[in-house]
């Protein structure tokens, strides 16, 4: 296997994607690119996925574009825009699959590792991983999109010192500031996510599709213009979908036996 690929596997409801080569480091070429665009593609068209892990095997997560790709980047630059046309097409297109995504951080992360991250909803991280931005270690500035996502993860100060320091954040660290949601045992870094992720995969996949939509283009909207989305949105779910009154139907029963 020549550079790094995303294997697929599933186990129920849950869509797993690792990042796995033979040798080296895990890193982002073309063909992880379209490994990802598949990925992205397969939780699209199989409504039974009801939430997706990215994690790695070995001790490193991603370190970000691969070396070669820089390289003939800097001696062609059409080639370079095209490849980061690519890149943020897939970052764009994971950030708004329909289904709830968990970055399962086994190792090191930096550069085009810490971007992936950002691009999913939830990051789960193992107690000996350490994940930064560090593009400035390298008198270099990010382009895969950790100027816009980053402060809105954690801040703009934080965002601030974290790009322009060029420093890695321990586990317990990105934790504390919001980068990360929880913190896991090395040996227990899928069990973590995938207990995560079963709080959620008990809904119906339009419930955690409708909600995922409202909370995304909250970050660009006005509280006012939003709210009224918000309500726009739960009328045409509860005509069109039967969950909310089967909901509301079960707690009526609930409630009735209670007081029985």
């Amino acid at each position: 296997m020549a550079g790094t690929r995303l294997e697929t596997t599933r186990n129920g409801p849950l869509l797993y994607g690792t990042f796995a080569q033979d040798r080296g480091v895990h890193s982002f070429s073309l063909p992880l690119l379209d490994d990802l665009d598949a990925f992205v593609q397969l939780m699209e068209r199989d409504h039974d996925i009801r939430a997706a892990i990215i994690t790695a095997k070995g001790k490193i997560f991603n370190l970000g574009t691969d070396l070669t790709q820089i390289e003939a980047g800097l001696g062609d630059f059409v080639q370079f825009r095209h490849y980061l046309d690519r890149f943020n097409d897939t970052m764009n297109r994971l950030e708004h699959v329909p289904v709830p995504t968990i970055a399962a951080i086994n190792g090191l992360t930096r550069a085009g590792g810490i971007e992936i991250v950002l691009a999913c909803d939830a990051a789960v991280i193992a107690r000996s991983a350490l994940i930064g931005d560090v593009h400035s270690a390298q008198h270099a500035i990010p382009a895969g999109g950790s100027t816009q996502r980053l402060p809105r993860r954690i801040g703009l100060p934080r965002a601030k010192d974290l790009i322009w320091s060029g420093r890695f954040l321990s586990a317990a660290e990105a934790v504390e500031w919001g980068l990360c949601h929880t913190l896991a045992e090395d040996d227990a870094l899928l069990e973590t996510a995938e207990a995560l992720a079963a709080t959620w995969i008990d809904k119906p996949r339009q419930c955690l599709v409708e909600s995922k939509s409202l909370i995304n283009r909250s970050m660009t909207m006005t509280p006012e213009d939003g709210i009224e989305l918000e309500k726009q949105q739960f009328l045409h779910y509860v005509q069109n979908y039967p969950f909310v009154r089967r909901g509301f139907e079960a707690f009526q029963t609930s409630r009735k036996g209670l007081a029985a």
